[in-house]
């Protein structure tokens, strides 16, 4: 039976055009990837251009909005979902995630049904990102949301890169609360470390996650390269997990079933 694959983090540009990806994605038989758009005053923005290509893919490309924490209001969100938008990406706010002045935003997130990945720890020293402080999105802000809002569905990316002991203990403690391993982590770290991040399990005794969640049901899959180093991120994911001997329920859940979930397909 053929594995079945959700690509939780990918983004439109230059070279990921909607035609490039989708023929690649065709050969890899990826069946959903989800676009992470920019917002307006990143990159730049290019939230028109991600909506655009899964209008012209809807089976394949699953659209979420590039979201300016401090230039867009709560209602902007019915207008962005009305239009087709099914998730948010959240990068570069100007305080921290979990500062109580954007609390409005995940509510209506949580009333809209939208969940939202969020770009996590270092951010490239390059154009528009120079005014980045990376300590703002940081993954232990994200315990804090996901506590108050705890039907607000989220991910954090690169498994909060270089906070990764952060983001393995909010993620344990939150059922709402997921990661991909995007990224520098998933590349030049032993599968020894990850393991000493994603311990727990179903019966490990006294601390266990409240919702009895094994670690690795709370990771999905994501590439976030270009459409042609898809495929080495793929190898990457099967290496790691082959080395940590998970089983094939654990990885089916990785490559698809979690993000289902998440996405409510």
């Amino acid at each position: 039976m053929a594995r079945r694959i959700i690509d939780m983090h990918q983004h439109l540009h230059q070279t990921n055009t909607a035609e490039a990806m989708a023929e690649e994605y065709a050969r890899l038989g990826v069946e959903k990837v989800v676009l992470q758009a920019w917002p307006p005053r990143r990159v730049p923005g290019n939230n028109d251009d991600v909506l655009a290509a899964h209008r012209k893919y809807p089976d394949l490309f699953v659209p979420f909005v590039g979201f300016d924490l401090d230039e867009m209001k709560p209602d902007d969100l019915v207008r962005f979902q009305e239009e087709g938008f099914v998730g948010i990406k959240f990068i570069g706010p100007s305080r921290p995630y979990n500062d109580a002045s954007y609390f409005g935003v995940y509510e209506k997130a949580c009333e809209l049904g939208m969940p939202a990945l969020y770009h996590l720890g270092i951010v490239g020293n390059y154009e528009p990102w120079t005014d980045c402080d990376s300590n703002l999105m940081r993954p232990i802000h994200l315990d804090h949301i996901a506590r108050g809002f705890p039907e607000f569905k989220m991910v954090g990316a690169h498994l909060g890169n270089p906070w990764h002991e952060e983001a393995a203990m909010a993620c344990r403690w939150n059922p709402n609360l997921f990661f991909d391993l995007t990224g520098s982590t998933l590349k030049k770290k032993t599968p020894e470390f990850i393991r000493s991040l994603l311990w727990w399990t179903p019966t490990t005794p006294h601390y266990r996650s409240p919702d009895g969640t094994h670690a690795w049901q709370k990771i999905v899959f994501g590439s976030d390269v270009n459409y042609y180093e898809t495929r080495d991120v793929m190898r990457d994911y099967e290496v790691l997990m082959s080395a940590l001997d998970l089983s094939p329920e654990l990885q089916d859940a990785v490559w698809y079933g979690t993000a289902a979930r998440i996405l409510g397909l």
